[in-house]
């Protein structure tokens, strides 16, 4: 019963898990849909054909391609609005379909040939500044994996695990597990210091990936599904002709600095709860909306202005940020079985 890590973020969902060599493997799906009226059964037949992941509702003559592909379609037709089953880290309560939708694509991530393996996810802590419900959001994803079962009628047993959490697990075993993750989400950037392996406090802010995409997507006139897609081809140590890329690196360093602003206040509010560590505390700095090259670096320069309550050691990025807080989920996991 080898246990199961998942990421369960607002953009990507990320299972991870052991293979029979021991090695870490990685399944990812983009958390995404496009509805579609049903008028043509020949486009949605050879899209069916073409292997795009599919849900029909023939009573409302609709159909909602999932993931990926759904990704795709969207940024290349200008007229087709990409929907997201979860928004701000937590499920979107605008979706009606949004619970079945990411029950269909989290399930299909799941492989597991023991009834009752452990499943480790990622939740998120209610933000700081926004009104977040974290306890209902998980409740709602603890009943997405009980619902899972396989051709063999396996079930999996799942256990929440903060997301920042995950990232200390994943990263600070040779600090002993103490140190500040802070995950850079789609939706939300989740912060948590361990001690130990133990969570002192943790909180979340809302505004990351997505609120990127939104603003520069407001100030070129671009759709946000083609900003997304056009920032994983962003350089935060570059500058560009681009209007489109000017204004996305524009956008990082404003979203960047609007957080560490609010994990400063974060900081200070939590130190009521907790001591100063009155040593250096390292920080891992992970999630999707982390990755552009240069992100560490600008990061680090804002934090150093910042003057946090803390004594900073060192800033940790891990070279596959879009994976870390899956693995951490797995290693919870393993761990609970020692």
């Amino acid at each position: 019963m080898a246990g199961i890590g998942f990421d369960c973020g607002t953009y990507n969902l990320v299972c991870c898990k052991r293979n029979d060599k021991n090695e870490l493997e990685y399944k990812r799906e983009v958390n995404a849909f496009i509805e579609m009226p049903i008028e043509n059964r020949f486009v949605f037949n050879m899209m069916k054909d073409a292997g795009v992941p599919l849900i029909e509702r023939a009573d409302a003559g609709v159909a909602y391609a999932l993931g990926e592909a759904a990704v795709n379609i969207a940024y290349t037709m200008n007229n087709v609005e990409l929907k997201r089953p979860m928004k701000d880290g937590c499920l979107n309560p605008k979706e009606k379909y949004a619970q079945q939708i990411m029950s269909i694509m989290m399930h299909s991530l799941i492989d597991t040939s023991n009834n009752g393996e452990p499943v480790y996810y990622s939740v998120p802590a209610n933000a700081i500044n926004e009104e977040t419900d974290s306890d209902y959001h998980g409740k709602v994803l603890e009943a997405v994996f009980k619902a899972f079962k396989d051709d063999d009628d396996n079930k999996v047993d799942p256990f929440p695990i903060n997301e920042g959490l995950a990232l200390v697990y994943s990263e600070l075993k040779k600090k002993a597990y103490t140190g500040l993750g802070i995950s850079f989400g789609a939706g939300m950037v989740n912060v948590c210091f361990a001690n130990s392996g133990f969570p002192v406090f943790e909180f979340s802010v809302v505004n990351s990936g997505d609120w990127i995409d939104k603003m520069a997507a407001k100030a070129t006139g671009e759709t946000p599904t083609f900003i997304n897609q056009e920032k994983l081809k962003v350089d935060l140590k570059k500058d560009s002709d681009s209007l489109v890329q000017r204004a996305i690196k524009a956008q990082y360093e404003i979203m960047v600095q609007k957080t560490v602003t609010e994990i400063k206040r974060g900081l200070e509010e939590s130190n009521n709860k907790a001591r100063n560590p009155g040593h250096p505390i390292d920080i891992v700095i992970s999630g999707g909306s982390s990755s552009p090259n240069g992100f560490k670096e600008l990061f680090s320069d804002i934090v150093k202005k910042a003057h946090l309550p803390i004594d900073v050691g060192e800033i940790i990025r891990p070279k596959d940020p879009l994976y870390s807080v899956a693995r951490g989920c797995l290693f919870a996991a393993e761990n609970s079985m020692q």
